[in-house]
């Protein structure tokens, strides 16, 4: 009974504390994973977007200075 019972909760615990280990590092990296893949893709949008805007501002701004010249 005494070596049953060690046995037992040598075992449950074995499992529990790899179970636990593997669940949180699975986890913890799912979710760095999607928190690192968003803010990427919301960084490269924004900057994308400021630099389409301010390349077009100016490009419109030079054109519209150039044919009022003219």
């Amino acid at each position: 009974t005494h070596a049953t019972t060690h046995e037992t909760t040598h075992a449950t615990t074995h499992a529990t504390t790899h179970a636990t280990t593997h669940e949180t590092t699975h986890a913890t990296t799912h979710a760095t994973t999607h928190a690192t893949t968003h803010a990427t893709t919301h960084e490269t949008t924004h900057a994308t977007t400021h630099a389409t805007t301010h390349a077009t501002t100016h490009a419109t701004t030079h054109e519209t200075t150039h044919a009022t010249t003219h």
